[in-house]
C-alpha cells in the first residue's frame, strides 16, 4: 500500500512537472475592399471585428484540477483625410503683411470710418508689390537671399519692373545691391 502511495505521488509530480505552457502571440488580419469618399478633415468608419472565446481544461491523473479561460478581442477599421495644400499654404505666407507699422504707400490705409468697423479695402497690386519690395530689401540686409528671391518673385508677380530687373540680374549683384543701399 504504501508502495502504491509513493507511486501516485511521483506520477503526480512527474506529470506537474511536465507542463510546460507556451505563450505565441495571435495574429489576426482584417481587411476591406470598398471605395469610399471622404470629405478634406473627415472620417469614415469602415468595419468592425468582435469575437470572443472560452476554454475549460481538467488536469492531473485523476481530474483533480480545472483550468478556465475566457477572451475578448475586436478591432475595427477606419480611414482619415486631411489634406495638405502646399501650394497654398506657401502663398498665404507670402501674401501675409507683417504686423509692422505701415511706411508711406505701402499695404492697406484706412479712414476714420474704417476703423470703427467698416469693412477694410483690399491693397492695390502696386502696394503689395512695394511691400514685397521692401521685405525683400530686408531680407537681403539680413543675408536671407532665398527669402528675398521668394519676395522678389512676388512683388514680380504684382507688376514691379525693380523685382525684374533684380531677379534677372545675377545673385551675386542682388546681394550687392542690397549691401550697397
Amino acid at each position: 500500500m504504501r508502495s502504491l502511495a509513493l507511486t501516485c505521488l511521483l506520477l503526480n509530480a512527474a506529470s506537474l512537472q511536465a507542463q510546460i505552457t507556451v505563450q505565441q502571440p495571435v495574429v489576426r488580419t482584417t481587411s476591406v475592399g470598398t471605395t469610399v469618399s471622404v470629405p478634406d478633415r473627415g472620417r469614415v468608419f469602415l468595419g468592425g471585428v468582435n469575437s470572443a472565446e472560452s476554454f475549460r481544461q481538467n488536469y492531473g491523473p485523476f481530474p483533480s484540477g480545472t483550468t478556465r479561460g475566457y477572451g475578448l478581442s475586436g478591432g475595427s477599421i477606419s480611414a482619415s483625410v486631411y489634406i495638405i495644400d502646399l501650394q497654398a499654404m506657401d502663398e498665404a505666407i507670402l501674401n501675409s503683411v507683417p504686423d509692422s507699422p505701415l511706411q508711406p504707400g505701402m499695404g492697406v490705409r484706412r479712414t476714420s470710418s474704417e476703423q470703427e468697423g467698416a469693412p477694410r479695402e483690399t491693397a492695390t497690386a502696386i502696394d503689395k508689390a512695394a511691400n514685397f519690395e521692401r521685405l525683400a530689401r530686408q531680407a537681403e540686409k539680413a543675408g536671407k537671399i532665398g527669402v528675398a528671391k521668394l519676395h522678389w518673385q512676388m512683388a514680380a508677380k504684382y507688376g514691379s519692373t525693380v523685382a525684374r530687373d533684380q531677379l534677372s540680374s545675377k545673385p551675386v549683384d542682388v546681394a550687392k545691391a542690397a549691401a550697397s543701399k
